[in-house]
């Protein structure tokens, strides 16, 4: 029997998410994301997402192997170790490369090496590349972060009139298309939980989005108002929020980006692996 792509139905995404609860937080990544995107399909904006999640030969699980279809973006994720992940390769290979303009990826450095055969079987051109750290902070140890505020500062969620001041300021935009872009920061806003630190006057100095895998992501600071604090304090009521409601913290942090990396580790994040962003784009 040849292999084939099967789609999980919704109705099993709390079985999918649930497989990685073991050996927390090994495999934080793949709950996280599948449980981003089963709350945004439980949500008011669920008609006009168009997710598939897919496992090979519908064997997710045995495996833990699942590809998730999110647009231009595709998340991956196995725990099947005693073959090199060879499941999550012939998936990949699977994947119909060819109706993609562009495709961004995130994925845990466990998996790089079945990506990378399939990038070289299929002759795929990879125009991004970047290495972070991936953080992770437990309840129990955020639920203690203090916050303390500068006179007159608030703190807040964003709303998606923050949008255009967020995608200007933002360091990935030179990475992606600006359609890909503008549209992931508008739905993150939308659909996730946020932070923004707002002056006396209600104007936006700094802010971290949650993406969809759940984590902390664009974390970002005004250039006048930098080595302030102001993203420590960003960072400290994220994970407290997160904290009260139940959840971990994780975030994924350039590996270049010395400064963010030191910020969340003195905060009480502890790196457990690497994560890659790859951006394959066809001419």
């Amino acid at each position: 029997m040849s292999n084939r792509l099967e789609e999980i139905p919704v109705e099993s995404w709390p079985e999918l998410r649930d497989l990685y609860r073991q050996n927390w937080p090994e495999h934080v990544f793949a709950f996280g994301t599948i449980s981003n995107y089963l709350n945004w399909k439980q949500s008011q904006h669920r008609d006009s997402l168009e997710v598939q999640i897919v496992s090979l030969n519908g064997t997710w699980r045995e495996n833990g192997t699942f590809l998730l279809f999110d647009h231009f973006e595709i998340y991956f994720y196995s725990f099947e170790t005693t073959t090199g992940y060879s499941s999550l390769m012939e998936a990949l290979l699977l994947v119909d490369w060819g109706k993609y303009r562009e495709v961004s990826m995130d994925f845990v450095e466990k998996h790089l090496n079945a990506l990378d055969k399939a990038i070289s079987i299929k002759g795929l051109p990879v125009v991004n590349d970047e290495l972070t750290n991936f953080y992770h902070i437990r309840k129990e140890d955020a639920s203690t972060v203090e916050v303390d505020l500068p006179h007159g500062y608030s703190l807040s969620r964003l709303s998606i009139d923050h949008l255009d001041y967020v995608y200007r300021l933002w360091p990935l935009k030179d990475s992606i298309s600006k359609t890909s872009g503008y549209n992931l920061l508008k739905r993150l806003i939308l659909l996730n939980e946020s932070v923004g630190l707002f002056d006396e006057n209600g104007k936006l100095q700094s802010w971290c989005l949650r993406d969809q895998t759940g984590a902390f992501s664009d974390l970002q600071t005004c250039e006048e108002h930098l080595r302030k604090g102001f993203a420590r304090i960003v960072i400290r009521e994220f994970v407290r929020r997160l904290a009260s409601m139940g959840d971990d913290s994780y975030a994924f942090v350039l590996q270049s980006n010395y400064n963010s990396c030191r910020l969340f580790e003195s905060i009480g994040f502890r790196k457990i692996t690497h994560l890659h962003w790859v951006v394959i784009r066809n001419k």
